[in-house]
């Protein structure tokens, strides 16, 4: 079937309300499988509910969930078949009627229609099924909002931000029919670049931004990087890099896919490195991201596996820290960009320190010169 088909079915996912926000355990479920195939892990249509699944599962479950929500993979992996592509397989002498609920005495694995695995295989594909999913369980708009107050901005520059995007930004798209619908009515992140990269050629835009000094170039900006976020835009053109590349191996090409999308052995050598978190020390597998400290892109495939060049760190400090809102000195002490607005709403104070090892000096120096002009007094 056609993809229109696929991402129309993942906005419309029959997720439990409850206590006012949707159960986001299927979207999950089917984030952690994008991840896999993302990966390697999975590499035929067989999904085996195994450790891995479920690991991937509770990265995603930390980040979405509200309330009182229970991480319980087993759940999604039964009652996803009530959409209609996600099926199962039982184990030989089991009949399928008799399946009421999760077994792993019963059934062997899941599968999904024929026709959305190949799409899968596509990253292009799965950056547009992700932020379909997301916006499965909210509109983009509050999730837009609750990104913004996530990066520690205020309450009214999230409110200026959205409402330059719904209005003025939205208008000028349509008036100048560079797209038909409201930029927030737009699921993909390479259709919302599309629609707004020629604004940057107008006299009015220009003309606009200067008044509001500059605040609707920043916010085309942030919704840009926001969806792509939300579909992990830029892990994957770095996983498409890897594998198209003639010079690796498919080992090397699996190793390095594994530790962009922080699987596999980069992610297992900081654990054995750090112990927990690298700032707070906090230990639960399920709440760390393993982080580089030069970034990807500027770093060399051995810098890439180097787990000298990683921190582990709590989800909140590594988004600051990925996009440049803080640094360590080399004795480890923090440093927070005045750009980060309201740190204490992320739990980051002025008093945390790294804890630093020789062999990380030199990559912590490449990130503060990086970013300099931010923590310029």
């Amino acid at each position: 079937m056609a993809l229109e088909f696929y991402i129309n079915k993942f906005r419309e996912l029959n997720t439990m309300r409850l206590q006012g926000h949707n159960k986001p355990h299927k979207v999950c479920m089917l984030l952690a499988v994008m991840d896999l195939i993302e990966c390697g892990v999975i590499y035929e249509n067989r999904i085996v509910f195994n450790d891995a699944l479920k690991q991937s599962f509770t990265l995603h479950f930390q980040r979405l969930r509200a309330g009182n929500d229970q991480d319980t993979p087993e759940n999604p992996f039964y009652h996803l078949t009530s959409e209609g592509f996600w099926h199962l397989q039982p184990v030989v002498g089991v009949d399928l009627i008799t399946i009421s609920g999760f077994s792993k005495s019963k059934i062997a694995y899941a599968y999904l229609d024929n026709g959305l695995f190949e799409l899968m295989q596509s990253s292009f594909v799965r950056s547009d099924l992700r932020l379909a999913l997301t916006q499965n369980l909210t509109r983009l708009p509050e999730l837009y909002k609750r990104w913004l107050l996530g990066l520690g901005n205020s309450e009214k520059t999230a409110k200026n931000y959205l409402g330059a995007v719904q209005g003025v930004l939205t208008d000028l798209v349509k008036s100048h029919q560079f797209a038909h619908e409201n930029l927030t009515a737009i699921g993909s992140f390479h259709e919302y670049k599309r629609a707004t990269t020629p604004l940057y050629e107008l006299s009015e835009f220009r003309e606009k931004d200067l008044r509001g000094k500059k605040m609707y170039s920043s916010a085309l900006k942030s919704y840009g990087e926001f969806l792509a976020d939300l579909g992990q835009v830029d892990v994957t053109a770095d996983v498409d890099d890897i594998l198209q590349s003639d010079s690796l191996s498919p080992t090397e090409k699996s190793i390095l896919v594994s530790a962009r999308v922080g699987q596999g052995q980069f992610r297992q050598r900081l654990f054995e490195q750090w112990d927990g978190c690298a700032v707070t020390g906090y230990k639960m597998p399920a709440i760390l991201v393993a982080s580089h400290i030069k970034p990807w892109r500027s770093a060399s495939n051995i810098e890439r596996l180097d787990p000298n060049n990683g921190l582990l760190l709590v989800a909140n400090l590594d988004k600051a820290f990925d996009r440049g809102f803080i640094t360590f000195k080399d004795d480890g002490q923090i440093l927070v960009s005045t750009l980060l607005e309201r740190p204490e709403v992320l739990g980051i104070t002025h008093q945390m320190r790294l804890t630093v090892r020789e062999q990380n000096v030199k990559y912590l120096q490449y990130h503060r010169d990086l970013y300099q002009e931010r923590f310029a007094s």
